[in-house]
């Protein structure tokens, strides 16, 4: 944004014994100029007590009024200027800019254009001009304006900035960084193209270099709200979540009606799964910004993985509807559309996002997820193409595209090219994720250390008698999900899917308690079970109110089975177990969204498998026999319909044939697996591992006596 410029006065007559208006005018010049402000505006005051329309004073007085945050005021005074001369340029230029930033745009071009018609050689107006074409998203006009004003002045900064700007309106990003880099050159404090180069460089991908650019920024001015919530964006994409909200907690000091900050925090509570806290973020970016599309599409991510789609259906709309080409409202769009089940329109969703940017991996892996891969896919042919670049292509952009072409090679039977890419991936991916498996391995120690058979017993006979939830848990692609829908699939079930409440809820200390579960759980008393377990069953009778069940099929609930059981007595717990080999596999091939931390390196996800085995087995041992039901995958795609029948009547469900047709079952399903279980039961998931079994090493390796002694087909 360019600055109010101040029109040169008259020049100073000869000395006297008296100051005169016009040497009071220069020194209130200097006064403003350095940054004096009370004693410049002292001045023209009693310049203007002497001559009340005196156009210099009335504009000078009008630019500080604007430097001090009273834009209506400063436009009021320099109307007042251009009443008594309306023939100089830079005062129209100002107004116009003014009015710019009061949003009147037809004003402030109005104003621009007289600017230009009265001092065609000032390269300043032009470019003030330009930014209120900008402004009204005339960029061809716009850029028409500054280059007029580099031809003038072929150093002009505010120019080159703004040229910056409508090349990264345009998705011109490399061209954007040279013009920002351009202006660095020959105005080295220009905190603005500073500032701009590091948000540009984040978006295209180069957050580390971003970091050290604003960094710069916020050396030259430390209390520069904009760097330092630019510098939270590229320490958010880093994954250097304190970092990140470091960043925006200071901008909000700085600045706190700063939406861009609020959402930023927001995205790190998404992050971290506390979704109720993100969606207070979100909310109060949308109170400052109702009209900022990308405001609404995170908030519909939010409900969506807290497990309200109509509402994230509603928030992707009004997304759309305010910006049509929002990238990331279309992906998001696509993703809950696989959810519903509804893969065509889920496709096109991803294919207008590629029409928006045809580079976009994100959206080519989303296309080579929505269904199975045949040779001669136009999506597999464009992301081979792609692959030709990934020795010179950044991390980011490379890791979705291993991911992609892993699954583009495992559909085509392609085994050896596709491990190549998974590994590939994984390994990109392990790079910028923060994840000690020692950690792991404290959780389930503690977890076994704390349900013990005598605390148990103790905290045993109140909680919750609720019957609403049935649990369905496990390994993470173990078959929850299948699972799940055909439960679902009962008329008088609801599935609210992966629901983040009760890890949630177990991990919130007692005042003055530790953090993080199971030690939050210390001093846990009978009513406090009472106390959570009815929390938790609120929360969930919000997801339908009608329903006479309503699953959750977290599957990381698994580490809170014995508390499940002390809280909610009457619910049903379903664990589901799988080969343990397929179960890793299958994590491993897959890019989360988030979480699962663990997925991203063969021995990590074999490690987390044994800790997994270990609380299992732990709860078999201290919770009374039929506390839970288990459920084998192999079997229950192998024998569906006796095993679905035997799953229900654990329920307490009277058999429906609706759970035998699960597939055709029209319910959200937020989860990896969401395409199988919109198919019939295969088996062809069923000893996968095996194709694979000669680059597994060190998963077979850390699983040891986990691993079946199942014969190759």
């Amino acid at each position: 944004m360019a600055r109010p410029t101040r029109s040169k006065a008259p020049a100073a007559p000869a000395a006297s014994n008296r100051i005169s208006i016009e040497q009071a005018l220069q020194l209130a010049t200097q006064h403003q100029a350095a940054g004096r402000l009370a004693p410049a505006e002292k001045l023209l005051r009693q310049i203007l007590q002497a001559q009340p329309r005196h156009p210099f004073a009335l504009h000078l007085l009008g630019v500080i009024a604007h430097q001090v945050g009273k834009t209506e005021d400063a436009v009021r005074l320099i109307e007042q200027a251009i009443g008594s001369l309306p023939t100089v340029g830079q005062f129209h230029s100002n107004l116009g800019e003014m009015c710019r930033i009061l949003k009147r745009l037809d004003e402030a071009v109005a104003h621009g254009e007289k600017a230009v018609a009265l001092d065609p050689q000032s390269a300043t107006v032009h470019s003030n001009l330009g930014i209120a074409y900008y402004d009204r998203k005339e960029l061809d006009r716009a850029e028409a304006c500054q280059q007029r004003a580099l031809v003038i002045n072929p150093n002009l900064a505010p120019a080159l900035n703004n040229l910056g700007s409508i090349l990264r309106d345009r998705k011109d990003k490399e061209g954007a960084i040279d013009y920002y880099r351009k202006v660095i050159a020959v105005a080295p404090g220009h905190l603005e193209s500073i500032n701009n180069l590091g948000a540009v460089l984040t978006e295209t991908e180069q957050p580390e270099e971003a970091v050290k650019v604003l960094l710069q920024a916020i050396k030259l001015k430390p209390k520069y709200a904009e760097a330092h919530c630019n510098i939270g964006t590229a320490f958010l994409v880093l994954e250097q979540l304190d970092k990140a909200a470091a960043g925006f907690k200071r901008a909000l000091t700085l600045k706190p009606d700063y939406p861009e900050a609020y959402l930023g925090l927001a995205r790190i509570n998404q992050e971290q799964k506390r979704l109720s806290e993100a969606e207070a973020m979100a909310n109060k970016a949308l109170a400052l910004a109702p009209e900022k599309a990308e405001v609404h599409s995170l908030l519909a991510g939010i409900y969506a993985e807290a497990g309200f789609p109509e509402k994230s259906e509603e928030e992707y709309a009004r997304a759309l509807e305010l910006n049509p080409d929002l990238l990331s409202g279309h992906l998001g769009k696509g993703h809950l559309l696989m959810e519903q089940g509804k893969m065509e329109e889920a496709e096109a969703s991803f294919r207008h996002a590629l029409g928006l940017d045809s580079t976009n991996l994100g959206a080519r892996l989303a296309l080579a997820q929505v269904k199975k891969v045949v040779e001669g896919d136009e999506n597999m042919a464009a992301l081979v193409e792609a692959a030709e670049k990934l020795d010179t292509m950044m991390e980011t952009k490379a890791l979705p595209l291993h991911f992609a072409l892993g699954k583009c090679y495992d559909d085509t039977k392609q085994h050896d090219l596709a491990m190549t890419h998974f590994l590939e991936g994984c390994r990109l991916k392990r790079k910028r994720t923060q994840y000690d498996p020692a950690d792991n391995d404290k959780v389930r120690q503690n977890i076994c250390e704390f349900f013990t058979p005598e605390t148990i017993d103790r905290l045993r006979g109140e909680g919750c008698l609720s019957d609403l939830p049935i649990f369905v848990l496990g390994m993470p692609r173990s078959g929850t999900t299948l699972t799940e829908q055909i439960i679902a699939s009962h008329p008088l079930v609801h599935g609210a899917g992966e629901l983040p409440d009760l890890l949630a809820l177990a991990a919130r200390p007692k005042e003055g308690g530790p953090d993080g579960y199971p030690l939050s759980l210390a001093g846990l008393t009978r009513r406090d079970l009472k106390d959570m377990g009815e929390r938790y069953v609120e929360g969930l009778r919000v997801r339908n109110p009608a329903a006479k069940r309503i699953t959750d099929k977290m599957p990381a609930n698994f580490n809170c089975l014995g508390l499940i059981h002390l809280m909610l007595p009457n619910a049903k717990i379903v664990h589901v177990k799988r080969n343990p080999v397929d179960t890793c596999l299958s994590g491993f091939t897959r890019l989360f969204n988030k979480s699962q931390h663990h997925s991203y390196d063969l021995a990590e996800i074999g490690r987390y498998y044994r800790n997994y085995a270990i609380i299992m087995d732990h709860w078999r041992q201290v919770l009374p026999a039929g506390a839970f039901y288990e459920v084998q995958y192999e079997e229950l795609v192998g024998d569906h319909e006796n095993q679905a029948h035997a799953l229900l009547d654990y329920c307490g469900l009277e058999w429906d044939d609706a759970c035998l047709d699960f597939h055709k079952t029209e319910r959200n399903i937020r989860t990896a697996s969401v395409t199988q279980v919109r198919q019939p039961i295969y088996k062809t998931s069923v000893d996968r591992w095996r194709k694979y079994e000669a680059r597994l090493g060190p998963l077979l390796e850390v699983l040891g006596d986990l691993v079946p002694g199942n014969s190759k087909e």
